[in-house]
């Protein structure tokens, strides 16, 4: 009743991959108007996942657009990675090692950076598995990421252009291990951990940042999952999922002096960030798979407790914004905001569903799937969160055509974010005073209108429904020719309902500087009141030629728009909407992806990624706040949201690589060489356009993406 597009493990690895991301190649064939306000879903071994930070070795298949429309998943297929790990095997030992290094020596110097700095990355990665017994297995895999990037700053002062390089180290480790036990020929139990340490210093430098804005970040995880799968007859399976996760991530500022920020010429001054955040996420499913007759049920129930501890003292120091260059020259900001009170708070919100789903075999030709799922959100009032799943495959005459077709609706989920800023900036844990027209250095000099500072709050609009996305697709899929290759052609349309936005609906009111509740400056609101539409038309080729060549290629020809930039903007006039409907932020009209493996004698490979798409849009404003919402983003009259559009790209990686077979016994060691160029053709992909009328960039970029970079790789298999 799906499509799917997948990647096993070992076209993964013999792929191009930029420290060898096993999603790189899996991302390319996502649509982004499927994502949520948290992006893709990732799925790992059944249960849910913020990211893939596993080694490589350990993965052993990725799939995309697996099953679109089940209901066992909240996210539909074209939004959703689903990631199987490696187990070990019952009946040898194995051990594989590899590192991948990269050096400046041998890369293209950055379309933005005076010089080419120095670089060196250095990727370890093991793995090594086999049996303990006649009914267990075990398998261990480890990663650690050396990287000396350095990030390209381009801005202006008033002293001039400013470009140069600055140096931020990473420092990241992986860990993952499993058991595997055969309990009895129809009982199988899994046991495994994973550990996940990252520690990344002077970050978020670079652009507009100069190097005073560094911050340090810290991102530790302990993971430790209990997956049970009981066959108790032919026609009856159980699924027991159980997994407990607890992560700490903290950012702070390596220089505490108030934030200067002269909007899109230069950011100056400390991050002031100073964050801190506990989550412990515990994930319970179980999952039953029944075959009656023409029947296979599929149905199932989950619970999923999160309990936060936060501690967010950023901005405790302040913040000075200015609308130019040349108002930084007067000492004239037009705001200055800074948080005072107690920043730390503890609070859980947590999660359950229940789906399902019924596979029916109407006929050896034509295959119906039925679903619906339930959703529901502590601290939600919205309960009524029922997604309707329809999907059918109809191969008439035989399975050289296939036709597929589907609908659903999919519910999101409100970021922890919500809950957390509603309850620190509520104005009594935090007090967040906005001063407009402040004085400078001293903002509240007699410069500074502050006659009666009011607090500012964040809060969730009461009774705030649960957004949706409704998706509808039909494709035709045509196998062509003996071998196994395949042409489809599909059509998509989503539509975004109810989407979140956030709103300052304590603004002056229009036309005057008369604020609703006189109590507050600014009340800034989650809400869910966006919509989004789009539609696409996907061409997608894969398929096999003799024994040497795999091929994957899609074209997508789409249009997406919405009226929501998403939980992080608010919008130019916060009583007029209309202005906002406009292209989405990721909108693309025209996007070509393209993979493929050629296998040569002599155990050579060649294979490459092709990566072609228009555009992106980016939004124009005026950089003054001519309403006096404190807010600088209004757009000059006529002008709606992303009506600026920028250049496409167009990326080439590619990949040479030889076997060596090491005739040593019966298990025959293996070592693989390989020789990996990105953006090989170094091509200049332009990014982060400005649409800011008072800076200097305007209508111009100021960063690219990375120039041609080469990647060496060793692989001993033994």
């Amino acid at each position: 009743s799906g499509s799917s597009r997948y990647a096993e493990h070992t076209s993964l690895r013999n792929l191009p991959a930029m420290d060898g991301n096993p999603l790189a190649v899996p991302s390319l064939f996502l649509d982004p108007a499927a994502f949520g306000v948290e992006g893709p879903k990732l799925i790992v071994d059944g249960v849910e996942s913020n990211e893939l930070e596993v080694p490589i070795y350990s993965i052993a298949r990725v799939e995309v657009n697996k099953n679109p429309y089940t209901a066992e998943f909240g996210r539909s297929g074209k939004g959703r990675i689903e990631v199987t790990t490696r187990r070990g095997s019952r009946h040898h030992y194995r051990a594989d090692f590899s590192v991948l290094l990269r050096n400046s020596a041998l890369d293209a110097r950055n379309a933005f950076a005076k010089t080419k700095p120095l670089l060196q990355r250095a990727v370890p990665e093991f793995d090594l598995y086999g049996p303990l017994g006649r009914k267990l297995v075990f398998y261990l895999a480890g990663r650690y990421y050396i990287n000396n990037e350095s990030a390209v700053i381009h801005a202006v002062k008033p002293a001039g252009r400013l470009v140069e390089n600055f140096k931020s180290p990473d420092r990241n480790a992986y860990l993952l291990g499993r058991l595997d036990f055969k309990l009895a020929s129809a009982h199988r139990l899994t046991l495994a951990y994973r550990f996940k340490n990252k520690s990344r210093r002077d970050q978020g430098v670079g652009g507009f940042n100069l190097s005073e804005r560094a911050m340090d970040t810290l991102d530790h995880e302990n993971e430790v999952k209990l997956l049970e799968t009981a066959t108790f007859s032919p026609k009856v399976l159980n699924e027991l999922r159980l997994a407990a996760k607890v992560e700490t991530d903290a950012t702070s500022s390596r220089l505490d002096r108030p934030a200067i920020i002269v909007l899109d010429a230069f950011s100056a001054g400390g991050a002031q960030v100073s964050q801190r955040r506990r989550e412990v996420v515990s994930d319970l499913q179980d999952i039953v798979s029944l075959v009656r007759g023409k029947h296979t049920l599929r149905f199932g129930a989950g619970i999923r407790p999160k309990f936060f501890h936060a501690r967010d003292a950023s901005d405790f120091g302040g913040t000075f914004t200015f609308s130019s260059l040349a108002t930084f020259n007067l000492n004239h900001p037009f705001l200055y905001t800074v948080n005072r009170g107690d920043p730390e708070i503890s609070y859980r919100q947590h999660e359950f569903h229940v789906f399902l789903q019924d596979e029916i075999r109407v006929r050896p030709d034509f295959s119906l799937s039925l679903g619906v799922r339930h959703e529901i959100q502590t601290g939600l009032p919205d309960h009524n969160n029922f997604g309707p799943r329809l999907a059918f495959a109809y191969s008439p005459g035989g399975r050289q055509l296939v036709l597929r077709g589907g609908a659903g609706v999919f519910y999101e989920r409100q970021p922890a974010r919500f809950r957390q800023d509603s309850l620190l900036y509520d104005g009594s844990h935090i007090v967040r005073v906005v001063v407009s027209n402040p004085g400078f250095p001293d903002p509240f000099g007699q410069a500074g209108d502050v006659s009666i500072p009011r607090p500012s709050i964040t809060r969730i609009a009461p009774g705030i429904r649960t957004p949706y996305l409704i998706q509808q697709s039909f494709s035709v899929e045509q196998k062509l020719g003996e071998g196994q290759r395949y042409l489809t052609i599909e059509y998509t349309g989503i539509r975004g309902v109810k989407l979140y936005r956030a709103r300052n609906v304590n603004a002056p009111l229009p036309g005057t500087n008369t604020l609703p509740d006189s109590s507050f400056l600014n009340i800034n609101q989650f809400e869910a009141s966006g919509t989004s539409r789009a539609h696409g038309l996907t061409v997608h080729f894969q398929g096999q030629f003799g024994r040497g060549l795999d091929i994957l290629s899609q074209y997508t020809l789409s249009r997406v728009k919405n009226d929501t930039g998403g939980v992080s903007s608010l919008p130019a006039d916060n009583y007029d909407l209309a202005g906002e409907w406009g292209r989405a932020d990721y909108d693309r009209r025209h996007r070509f992806n393209f993979a493929g493996i050629y296998r040569l004698p002599l155990d050579f490979r060649v294979s490459g990624i092709v990566g072609l798409s228009s555009g992106a849009p980016f939004n124009i404003t005026t950089g003054y706040d001519d309403n006096q919402d404190t807010v600088a983003n209004d757009r000059p009259p006529g002008v709606s949201r992303n009506t600026g559009r920028g250049p496409g790209s167009a990326n080439v990686d590619a990949r040479l690589s030889k076997r060596f077979r090491l005739e040593r016994g019966k298990q025959r060691p293996e070592l693989e060489l390989g020789f990996d160029a990105f953006n090989l053709f170094n091509h200049v992909n332009f990014k982060t356009f400005i649409g800011t009328l008072s800076s200097p960039f305007f209508g111009h970029a100021n960063a690219a993406l990375h120039a041609r970079k080469l990647q060496a790789s060793l692989r001993l298999r033994f």
